[in-house]
């Protein structure tokens, strides 16, 4: 009995040490955990919400927090499926399945055993960072560490054969990289710094031919980071916010040490259970790969070298960033590029030759893990539905408002969101509503973006909390935020109510509307 169930995971460790097995199986969970959020949810999380709203139009910049790739990226996908939240889930589903097979053409450059290298990539799906959290609330840090895993195998393709294609390859990764997240320029300097450090690489990247992957790393970065420098103000002010450098211990020793000590469980929390997964499944590996003289030429061996320090490289940049420039709010989302590590790690094991057994654990585990995620995910979707209070995102009633909405006489134009994302996203109206622009003039992130006028001037709808607001149209008489004029008496005012999804619950979320037909202001 125990003997045919060894050949079975000895068998699925075969399987699922070919790609095609490997990333059909992730392809179609992903595809199920997309169906899943869209069939159940009626709107998303705060990255689906930005990506919504910056999607309106194409621009060097939407706000001073990430680059624009994902909302470039979002925008295309909005043009083949309407802006839904279909569209935002897509584009994160796609960014999380292109991390699997980048990071297998990565460590097929260190290792001549392609299960192995196959592993590198599906140990992914072992990471609770990876996933599981991606499918709550990551965008830009999916596509930042997408790109590292790019940025990894091109580099490495590139010691290999440093032509002059290999050389503007890498210049494209590295500028699209930078368009990602701003953190992507810390995992860029690791690679650099880890190729001058080993001997063998150190030749290539010091070729004259070095001067074309700069030119189009440049050329692809410099015009959305112009538009940063000119918006410098908002992005320091952010900036410190977000990393703790505005804290009264930054710079001090209880803040290094704080921030030290959230470097290392977020480290910890990112790259768990994976890879303490893979050194135990394969340990007999792991310990001959160890006593065992390494039995490859230089130039391989520091193609390893180079991969290893990478992540170690990019840890010690981010405690340089603790110790130095008094950061001391290291987020997880901040410490995903430390992933790549799978890459050396896979195929520094291989070396050690697993056994089928050993590989066939792997693989069972990683499948169980990804399996349980669409479980996991419908409880907890109707959980949110059953019991949520002051945050019911992914249930709210986003369809009954917008048939009030209509009702009320809204036929398009420009629709004044006066509302907190965190608690109350009214974006995901966008689906439901008539061709109108977006925007919001009271978030302290987003009040600088507007899309371009419609040609056709149409109504204005301001929207707001009525439960959490109830002075606001009190206000709005005075003046409608960043639109230059006030609320008329003609304007058509009311209370839209409905029922969560799934629950059936009164929602604790009134939406406090106020429409002017023709538009007032720069609100039509």
């Amino acid at each position: 009995m125990m003997n045919r169930v060894w050949r079975g995971i000895a068998a699925l460790g075969r399987a699922f040490g070919r790609p095609g097995a490997a990333f059909g199986f992730m392809a179609l969970m992903l595809g199920v955990a997309v169906a899943l959020q869209v069939g159940l949810q009626t709107g998303g999380r705060n990255d689906d919400a930005e990506l919504l709203l910056f999607s309106q139009t194409l621009a060097l910049g939407y706000d001073a927090l990430n680059p624009p790739l994902v909302i470039w990226l979002h925008w295309l996908v909005v043009q083949a499926v309407g802006p839904t939240l279909l569209s935002a889930r897509l584009v994160v589903a796609v960014l999380l399945f292109a991390a699997y097979p980048l990071a297998t053409a990565a460590a097929r450059r260190l290792t001549p055993d392609r299960g192995m290298a196959t592993f590198a990539g599906l140990a992914l799906a072992a990471l609770v960072a990876w996933n599981w959290a991606p499918h709550l609330n990551l965008s830009h840090t999916v596509a930042m560490t997408a790109a590292g895993f790019a940025l990894l195998w091109v580099t490495l393709r590139l010691l290999d054969r440093p032509t002059w294609l290999n050389w503007g390859l890498a210049g494209l990764v590295a500028g699209l990289g930078l368009l990602t997240k701003y953190n992507f320029a810390l995992l860029l300097a690791a690679v650099v710094l880890a190729g001058l450090l080993t001997p063998t690489t150190r030749r290539v990247l010091l070729s004259g031919r070095a001067v074309l992957g700069a030119a189009v790393t440049f050329v692809i970065a410099a015009p959305h980071y112009a538009w940063l420098l000119l918006h410098w103000s908002a992005f320091q002010e952010l900036f410190d916010a977000k990393m703790g450098r505005d804290a009264p211990v930054a710079g001090a020793l209880e803040g290094i040490k704080g921030g030290l000590a959230l470097l290392g469980e977020h480290s910890l929390m990112v790259l768990l259970p994976s890879v303490a997964l893979a050194l135990l499944l394969f340990a007999p590996a792991v310990w001959r790969a160890l006593v065992r003289p390494a039995r490859v030429a230089p130039v391989r061996r520091d193609r390893l070298v180079f991969a290893a320090l990478v992540p170690v490289l990019l840890l010690l940049i981010l405690a340089g960033l603790v110790v130095g420039a008094g950061v001391t709010d290291i987020g997880a989302h901040h410490v995903y590029g430390l992933l790549v590590v799978v890459v050396p790690l896979f195929a520094w094991i291989a070396r050690g030759e697993p056994g089928p057994r050993s590989r066939g654990l792997f693989a069972l585990v990683a499948v169980v893990l990804t399996l349980v995620v669409p479980v996991f995910l419908t409880r907890m979707i109707v959980e949110t539905a059953a019991t949520c209070e002051g945050k019911c995102n992914t249930a709210l009633p986003y369809g009954a408002y917008s048939a009030d909405l209509t009702d009320a006489g809204f036929t398009g134009g420009t629709v004044v969101m006066v509302s907190s994302v965190h608690r109350f996203p009214m974006i995901f109206l966008r689906p439901h509503l008539p061709p109108a622009r977006y925007v919001k003039p009271l978030d302290s992130q987003k009040a600088a973006f507007a899309p371009p006028p419609r040609s056709e001037p149409g109504d204005c709808l301001v929207l707001w909390e009525a439960a959490h607001d109830p002075d606001r149209l009190d206000r709005l008489r005075e003046d409608i935020p960043g639109q230059g004029a006030a609320l008329p008496d003609s304007a058509i005012v009311g209370v839209s109510t409905g029922a969560l999804a799934l629950s059936g619950r009164p929602a604790a979320h009134p939406l406090g509307y106020a429409l002017i037909k023709g538009g007032v202001g720069a609100c039509r």
